[in-house]
């Protein structure tokens, strides 16, 4: 399978990596798209380590035209979305795309899957919920996140799904 793992601005995005490479462990052929907000948190050396020359970020690049969102939707069979934040679920659940991963959205075709992660808070918050059923009713997949400790300390349901648990899921293992 060809996929791109889109990675944002959550103090998860570090597991991201886990995620990649369990997909390629696996035989999965994998890019990624990283937003502003996931390079605050990871750098994409980290990725381009394990997948050199596939690592994007910039919808637009200063020295050339690119049409990146439209390749990688040609040559990709799942997105998946992991760590998803209440910033891109609203984008996408909107339609708003101003950034290479909500644009790339728009242009996919294939199975897409996401992965929220987000304080317990914000999760339950009525936008959020209703964006999450919005995308659902357009057919988007949603692995729901877990209970556990967050970043803020709180034990609540918010914590990005294991990478095991994500994988399983996207390769139909098993269900959520």
């Amino acid at each position: 399978m060809n996929l791109v793992l889109g990675v944002t601005g959550s103090i998860s995005a570090y597991k991201a990596v886990e995620i990649l490479r369990i997909f390629q462990k696996n035989g999965h052929n994998v890019s990624v798209i990283m937003t502003r907000g996931a390079k605050k948190f990871i750098s994409p050396l980290t990725f381009e380590t394990f997948i050199p020359g596939k690592v994007y970020s910039e919808l637009f690049k200063e020295d050339q035209y690119s049409v990146h969102h439209i390749n990688i939707s040609r040559n990709n069979d799942l997105l998946l979305i992991a760590p998803a934040t209440a910033n891109i679920i609203g984008k996408i659940a909107n339609g708003i795309a101003d950034d290479l991963l909500s644009t790339t959205f728009l242009a996919f075709y294939g199975k897409v899957v996401i992965a929220p992660a987000m304080n317990s808070f914000m999760y339950e918050n009525m936008a959020v919920t209703e964006n999450i059923a919005r995308l659902k009713s357009r057919g988007v997949e949603v692995i729901e996140p877990e209970k556990g400790e967050l970043a803020c300390k709180d034990d609540a349901k918010g914590r990005l799904a294991s990478y095991n648990r994500i994988y399983e899921y996207c390769v139909g293992i098993k269900s959520v």
